[in-house]
This record gives structure tokens, sequence and C-alpha cells, in this order.
């Protein structure tokens, strides 16, 4: 009986359950206190200040309740300024009070931490700040940080790594206590390098001498934009607007510290990330929000950046790519023509290709009508010409799509040739005409010379007239070759290649180029084929493997969309083609080739993902 009574109680509440839910009221907001520091004069902090209000704001919608407020430091660092503020937030508090408070930067840090029993001794603390300005004491109640110690080390070894002849560093910094303390960490950083570089320091300054002294530097002079919020006559300045006023006059390269101010007129670097720090924080937050004690969440500390440079200072203040380190990433490059118009030239000369093989079959039918009752010697031999003619109009074809690679090629020579001329004259003009230095000089020089040599020839050998010239060759060695020259293009498509080459792997004898001209086509089709895959999934996997005696085999595999069944038939049909600005003409070649050849090419979808592409090519035997 009893139990019969509890489980009509339980049935009523549930059927009740949605009309008490959906007159309950709705729960309230978590409301956050964001500090700044300085205002919207420090870009730094502010870049942080919005990609923290951004982030929480699309993660928790209404379910935030932000406010603001300034300390202004680069203005009102005085102690009674101070307590004026803390009187002020004590009153604000009696009718909001914050869920969680969020100082950016340093000045708002040490503020929050010197008055946070007054102000918030049970709330919360997200500290946003270098790690070395975070006060003592600072996480012992229910508090963590996010932040960034920055290598000021760091910063002078990204500017000699491209400017190694450098002899003055100005350093741009302000006169606020902030940016004294910067200045002072500085001086102490670049101790090692005093007596080889001199470095002068600008806080004394006013902006306007600091532009003037910046546009009459000497030669091998670096300035270092540090931080400039307030200089020595008491102007307040936007840091970002300032820079780029200062890079307007400058007879120098300029270099500074963050990550959005690449594109402002810095040179680059190793930086460091303002908007990274503020979206980290902002997930932080959302923890401390979702009611998990900040004490219990472990501190994270950002690392530099990966190199990045802008290529218009680069090209501005004559650095050498050469020097850049290994991995940089080069923004902001101006396009080529190629690049400009790369689709209207491809159109234009595959309209030009189809033209000419139009106008080769209508020859050749009236040819092999007007020749019908000659002998079969004469027709094969008719044929043979024909066969010439076409391969070598694949070969043109093949040249719109290796005009990129060989434009890279040709590139690196040529600047090399032009660099070493260029530091030959700046040695002949300083009067330092050392023979041995100039004969390493034109060594180099007629080193690259060669090499543009080489490509050009090797250009010239694809497109020539002439019956196709075979002979026995390692694939292996082939294909590290074609891997050479495509890889611009891979790294364009932000694409891995990766080649697992089978060892002894018998001789073949076969037509280079055209062998070239297969493997260059595949390839070419897998990076296109991996538009929508992930970056970090983009790869081309090259291998060969032998088949027993007779045979070779090639793959190129890919990590894109697959082959559809309904054109899988169709792949290598001439004019057949898949792609919008396509003639169908690529795989159809690439099939003739190879079974020109005595080979067999074929094509499947790969069950992890992709499609490989394979062929296979008969050994030469031995006599």
């Amino acid at each position: 009986m009893r139990r019969a009574q509890f489980l009509l109680v339980v049935a009523t509440v549930a059927a009740f359950a949605p009309i008490f839910t959906a007159n309950a009221p709705a729960a309230e907001p978590k409301r956050v206190l964001l500090v700044q520091s300085f205002g919207s004069a420090a870009t730094p902090f502010t870049a942080r200040l919005v990609a923290f209000e951004t982030e929480l704001i699309a993660k928790m919608g209404d379910r935030v309740d932000l406010d603001e407020v300034s300390l202004d430091m680069a203005r009102y660092a005085d102690r009674d300024i101070q307590d004026a503020i803390v009187n002020y937030l004590q009153k604000r508090q009696a009718k909001w009070q914050p869920d969680l408070v969020v100082p950016i930067g340093s000045s708002a840090t040490i503020f929050v931490a010197n008055y946070r029993d007054r102000l918030f001794p049970e709330t919360p603390i997200l500290y946003v700040v270098d790690r070395r300005l975070l006060p003592p004491g600072a996480l012992e109640k229910n508090a963590t940080y996010i932040g960034q110690e920055i290598d000021l080390p760091g910063l002078l070894e990204d500017m000699l790594q491209v400017a190694p002849a450098t002899k003055n560093v100005a350093v741009i910094v302000g006169a606020t206590p902030l940016e004294h303390y910067w200045q002072e960490a500085f001086q102490k950083a670049a101790e090692p390098l005093a007596g080889r570089i001199n470095f002068t320091y600008y806080s004394d300054l006013s902006f306007d001498q600091m532009k003037e002294r910046a546009s009459t530097l000497p030669p091998d002079s670096y300035i270092l934009f540090l931080l400039l919020v307030r200089d020595a006559a008491g102007v307040t300045f936007n840091s970002d607007e300032a820079l780029q006023r200062l890079h307007a006059v400058a007879h120098a390269p300029i270099n500074s510290i963050f990550d959005h101010q690449l594109g402002l007129g810095i040179v680059g670097g190793r930086l460091y990330q303002s908007e990274g720090v503020g979206k980290e924080a902002a997930d932080v937050a959302i923890r401390i929000l979702h009611g998990e004690p900040a004490s219990s969440i472990s501190p994270r500390l950002f690392e530099r950046l990966p190199a990045r440079y802008d290529w218009r200072e680069l090209q501005r203040w004559k650095i050498n790519e050469k020097l850049l380190p290994s991995g940089s990433t080069i923004l902001f490059r101006e396009p080529t023509l190629w690049d400009r118009y790369r689709a209207w030239i491809i159109a234009g000369i595959s309209i030009c290709i189809l033209q000419a093989l139009l106008i080769t079959g209508l020859v050749a039918n009236l040819v092999k009508r007007h020749r019908a009752e000659r002998s079969l010697k004469q027709a094969e031999e008719e044929a043979h010409r024909h066969r010439e003619q076409i391969n070598r109009l694949s070969r043109v074809s093949l040249l719109g799509e290796m005009t990129a690679s060989l434009a890279h090629e040709l590139n690196q020579p040529l600047s090399g040739i032009v660099s070493n001329a260029s530091a030959g004259m700046r040695l002949i003009d300083r009067g330092r005409e050392d023979p041995a230095t100039l004969r390493e000089i034109l060594v180099d020089v007629e080193a690259d010379g060669r090499r543009a040599h080489d490509i050009i020839h090797n250009v010239r050998n694809t497109i020539k007239k002439g019956d196709p010239t075979r002979r026995r060759i390692n694939l292996n060695e082939l294909i590290a070759n074609v891997a050479h020259v495509v890889r611009p293009d891979a790294v364009a498509y932000s694409c891995e290649i990766e080649i697992s080459l089978a060892e002894d792997l018998p001789l073949i004898e076969v037509d280079p180029i055209q062998i070239q001209q297969v493997l260059v086509n595949l390839v070419s089709n897998a990076l296109d084929a991996m538009r929508q895959t992930p970056p970090d999934r983009r790869k081309v996997e090259i291998s060969t493997a032998g088949n027993g005696e007779n045979e070779v085999r090639l793959s190129v595999r890919d990590h894109g969309t697959g082959i559809r069944y309904e054109v899988h038939e169709r792949l290598f049909d001439q004019f057949f083609t898949t792609k919008e600005q396509g003639l169908g003409m690529g795989l159809a070649i690439v099939r003739s080739i190879v079974e020109s050849h005595g080979g067999k090419i074929q094509a499947e979808n790969v069950a992890d993902g992709g499609a490989l592409f394979y062929f296979t090519l008969p050994v030469t035997k031995k006599t």
C-alpha cells in the first residue's frame, strides 16, 4: 500500500514538472569585472581585452554580464588617485558584485593584488599578465593567471639574426613606471652585447624628438619599439599609431614584441601573441564561472610564436631571406604576374594546345585520305610523326603546370647572383677590394649562374621537337628530382610530400622527361584534390615497389575526397574533367605515355580516405 502511494506521488510530481520549470525564473547571468591598466592607449593589452570579451560572449552569450574599469596608469599613478578608485569600486559593488575579476596588464594586476582584501576578498581572480610582474602571494587566495614571460635576449637575437652587422640599437620606450621597469629589464638583458653594440634609450624624449632621432640614425642601426604609452613630455599615445608614425620617418629597420604589430612597420621575428592570450583567458574564465575553483586551475604560460616576417620590410631594408631562421613564414609578399594571371595563362596555353590538336587531327585526316594508296610502311611512318607531335604538345601542356615551380627555382639562383653582386659592389665602394673575398663572391655568382643555366636547359629539353630519348634510369632518383620541383606548390597548398622508395629497384628504360610529366601531373591532381581537407591532414605519398623481376610500380596517394563512383570509368578519357577550368587532357596524356612505355595505369579509392593512382613499367632486361 505504501509503495503504491509513493509511486502515485512520483507520477504526480513528474506530470507537473514541466509547468514548474516553465514558470521558474531564468538563472542570473554571471558578472565579470575587467580591470584595464591603460585604457586604449596600450594596444597589446587592448588586443588581449578584445579577444577575451569576444571569446567569452561567443561561448556564454546572455549568461555573462561584462563590466570594465580603466585605471589609466599612464596618467594617474599616484597613491591618492588609487585610493579614490578603491572607494569608487566599493560603492559600485554595493549594487553590482562580480563573480570573477580579470585584471589585464601589470598595473591592473598590482592594483588588484594590493587592494584585494578591501575590494574582492572572496571573489576569484584571473590575472592576465607577464609572469615576472605577478606580485608575491597573488595566487594564494583562489586565483590563477594566464600570461607569458617576454624573452628580452631573444628579441635581440631575432634582430641580429637578420641584421648581423648592427652596431647601434635605438630603444623606443616611454616614461611611465611600467616603461621604466621594462627599460631596466632590457638594459640588463643587453649587458653581454655592450662592447659590440651601442644602445640608446629614448625614454627622456618627447615623441617628436624620438622621430627626429630615428630619421637620422647612422648606417647599421636598428630600432626596437619596446613600449610607448606616455612620452617624457607627458603626452599619452596609442602605441600602434605611434609605431606607424615612427615607421614613416625611420632611417633603420624596426622590430617590436607583439604579433598584432606585424604589418604596421616592423620586420618581424618570433613574436608574442596578444589575441591568443585573451582567448585562453576566456576559456579559463568560463571554467571558473561554471564553479571550478580558480586555485585548482594550473597557470598557463605562452611561448613565442614561430618566426614570421613582413616581406615589404625585408625588401625595404634589403634583408636577404637566406638570413631568416629555418621554417620562417613570410607574409604580405606581393603576387607575381604568374600569381595574378595564372588561370588566364593556363587557359590561353590550353586553348592554343587544343587548337593545335584539332588542326593536327584535320591535317592527319587529309593526309590519310590523299595517301590511302601508299604502302603500309609509309602509313606507319606518318603515324609515328603524328605521335611525335602529340608527345611534344603534351610536354608543352605540362609547361603551364611547371611554371610556378620553375619560377621559384630560377628565383633562388638569380637572387643569389644579385645579392653577391651587390655585396661585391659594396666592398668596392667602401674601398675594401679584398681579392680573396671578391673571388669567393665571384665563385658563388658562377655557381648560381650554372644552376640557372641547368634549369633553363632542362625546360628546353622538355618542349623541344624530336623523338623521345629513352635510356636506362633509376626510378627512385627521378622521383627525388620531381619531389624537389613540386615542393613549392606543396607548400602553397600547406601540404606535406612523403616519399617511400624501395631499395635495390631495378633499372628501367624510359624517356625521363615523359615519366616526369606523368608524376608531376599525378602530384598536381593530388594537391588539387585536397582543397577541402584540413591542413594538418594534407599529405601526398609517393612510393615505389618492385613487382618480381619484370615490373616496377610507382604509386601516388592523396588524402582528399576520393573518386566518385560515377566518374571512375571515365577518368582517363580525353576531354573528360571534374574541374571547373579543366580541359580533360591531363590524365589522358598520362595514360598515353604510360602505355607507350608498355605499362598500365589504374586508380582506386583508399579505405581510410583519399585516392591512389599507380602504374607499372617493364624492367629493362640485362644483356
